[in-house]
């Protein structure tokens, strides 16, 4: 039985616990799908930036951005600048990549200075926004900026959680769960866009280093990163109650106050304000994290599901045991070494590998939406280093 585990790695400390060294390495740094969809390579090509701050180009002096070119990981963006006319403005017209978006009438009839400061939608890729001032008597007089939206440039963090022995001898200890995680950390430090310092491992950790480690990331992510939870272990369902629990290092077989319910766990999933967040999941039991299941039924962009906001799980079977060497975490990792697509959401990998798992071992790997922690339709995307 095998549920997730957890370690924290950091160049900034070395602490000792209960569950022995555990490392931080969370220094918050810039870091660099598809349904049913084909795969999609957006090629991302940026012009030379050039520092605007200050200058006034054609009668504008930009605001945001404050060079001509910029990389952004976000589908919006907040276009910024002030428009300096000769003449009265009559109107200002925004264009996307040569396409008219809308136009925008002054407050005032009699005006030769305005401040736009409007949203604009991008699409994967280089995006040229231009604002274009039209006088009273007609006088154009226009500039640009680009601004890149790649999805690359977003940060991906990984809290990693093994727990393979356990204090109560009632409760039997495990073989793989560590050295299953380690293949896994391995797998998306070195052919994903995960960096070191953006990944937590506890490995053995007790109940309190998990709450206290998700406790810690609420203030280390933010809405614009995306996470990956992944458990190996023990796990347990308690029929009566309907709910499913994690077997932390310091569980004891007969008292559940160390045991990690699900609900916690959902609970910490509904304040984590992250893009996406993807919860990897191979334990006894661990399809108890779903109140209802939903796959198969993507037939959206990368575009489109990485701009919406997704809180999906992937789990090793329903509500049954399985065995201590997983063949679900084999496949998994498999998966994800073998792809050679740029992009790879979390529902086009649970695909690629649920046959073979279903065909290799005695149980049903599930794949599905996390109810009610603010999931929008999205979808997590594995991104692949270049």
């Amino acid at each position: 039985m095998i549920l997730m585990g957890f370690s924290i790695r950091t160049n900034a400390q070395v602490t000792e616990r209960s569950s022995g060294v555990i490392e931080l390495n969370m220094k918050k740094k810039s870091s660099r799908y598809n349904g049913s969809s084909q795969p999609v390579d957006i090629p991302v090509k940026q012009q030379s930036p050039v520092d605007l701050t200050g200058k006034q180009v054609n009668g504008f002096t930009w605001i945001s951005p404050a060079l001509s070119s910029i990389i952004t990981s976000e589908s919006s963006y907040q276009l910024k600048t002030t428009v300096n006319s000769q003449e009265n403005i009559r109107f200002i017209n925004l264009f996307r990549n040569g396409q008219f978006v809308r136009n925008i009438i002054p407050p005032v009839p009699t005006i030769k200075q305005m401040l736009i400061d409007e949203p604009m939608e991008l699409q994967l890729g280089s995006n040229i926004l231009k604002v274009e001032a039209v006088s009273v008597t007609g006088r154009k007089t226009e500039s640009s900026v680009e601004v890149v939206y790649d999805i690359s440039s977003a940060r991906y963090y990984a809290l990693i959680i093994a727990v393979e022995k356990y204090n109560d001898p009632a409760i039997s200890d495990l073989d793989q769960p560590i050295r299953d995680a380690e293949r896994f950390q391995n797998v998306i430090n070195t052919h994903y866009t995960f960096e070191d310092d953006h990944t937590i491992f506890l490995k053995n950790p007790t109940k309190a280093d998990i709450i206290g480690t998700l406790h810690q990331m609420r203030t280390l992510v933010t809405p614009e990163d995306n996470l990956l939870i992944y458990y190996a272990g023990h796990g347990y369902w308690d029929e009566e109650m309907q709910t499913g629990y994690w077997l932390p290092r310091d569980a004891k077989q007969d008292n559940p106050v160390n045991w990690l319910p699900n609900t916690d766990l959902t609970n910490y999933l509904n304040v984590l304000k992250t893009k996406h967040t993807l919860l990897v999941a191979d334990a006894c039991f661990s399809g108890g994290i779903f109140k209802t299941r939903s796959a198969f039924n993507n037939i959206m962009s990368v575009e489109k599901l990485y701009k919406l906001i997704s809180r999906k799980a992937i789990t090793s079977g329903t509500l049954n045991e399985v065995p201590d060497k997983s063949v679900f975490i084999q496949y998994l990792i498999k998966r994800l070494d073998e792809n050679n697509r740029r992009y790879l959401s979390s529902e086009q990998l649970f695909s690629s590998m649920r046959e073979a798992v279903i065909n290799n071992s005695p149980n049903i790997p599930q794949y599905g939406t996390i109810q009610n922690v603010g999931d929008e339709g999205g979808d997590f995307i594995f991104i692949r280093r270049d």
